[in-house]
């Protein structure tokens, strides 16, 4: 072997770990909820240009059937490149063409802001062997609960409350397509213990405004939230304030 042949050996083994090369969007098993209305538009496609932002080359939305039609028309008014698939058959048509590890977003944490994603996407390149999963710090009282009287609080300390996005590591990934063995996109706590199942997941911390949806009040809340907060970086001409 010459010296440049070597080298380029070298170089080639050299080669950080890709980016991951495919996203999807998991609409799928989460019933009517991704298509209620924040600030006027669904849930969905405020996580949806979110994950374009953050991860353009390939994006997926996974659904059930009976919303596929309405989704395709919705995305392809938006202006979005993405594929949109059935949940019954996205598995068997996506999965031989997926490379490295995969980005999992929620449209139930619609307000993941594009550059936190993107910032979970660079964590998952440099640790290619670990999934992850991101979480939000638990702020209510949790009370435990025997024969319908309550009996004790639960130390929040030791408690999280999972958002999006997830990352399926490379390996786990890889494995999984060549085993036909389908991670269940349809619920983050399914897919939390399917990762931990098959390999090492790591807890990443996420904004506030990235917290999780479970209904139409908590729709209403988090639309709140936001609006107070532009309200606070932005002074009364519509520049942004000094404080």
């Amino acid at each position: 072997m010459t010296p440049g042949a070597a080298r380029a050996v070298e170089e080639r083994r050299d080669l950080p770990p890709r980016l991951p090369a495919h996203a999807v969007l998991a609409v799928a098993g989460r019933e009517d909820l991704p298509f209620a209305l924040l600030h006027g538009q669904p849930l969905y496609l405020h996580a949806l240009r979110s994950l374009v932002s953050a991860s353009p080359e390939h994006v997926s939305v996974v659904v059930a059937g009976e919303h596929e039609d309405r989704v395709r028309g919705e995305v392809h008014d938006a202006g979005l490149a993405v594929s949109v698939l059935a949940v019954a058959t996205w598995w068997a048509a996506a999965g031989p063409r997926l490379r490295g590890s995969l980005l999992v977003h929620d449209p139930l944490c619609p307000l993941t802001s594009p550059e936190f994603l993107a910032e979970v996407r660079r964590t998952g390149h440099e640790h290619p062997g670990v999934s992850l999963a991101a979480f939000r710090p638990v702020t209510d009282t949790v009370k435990t609960v025997v024969d319908e009287r309550i009996q004790g609080t639960i130390d929040r300390e030791g408690l999280a409350a999972l958002i999006a996005p997830v990352v399926v590591a490379a390996p786990v990934l890889r494995a999984a397509v060549a085993a036909g063995d389908q991670p269940p996109l349809e619920n983050f706590g399914d897919l939390l213990s399917w990762l931990r199942a098959r390999g090492p997941v790591e807890l990443v911390k996420g904004p506030s405004l990235a917290r999780r949806v479970d209904d139409a009040s908590a729709v209403n809340l988090l639309e709140c939230v936001d609006e107070v907060g532009r309200r606070v970086h932005t002074g009364p001409g519509g520049g942004r304030s000094g404080g």
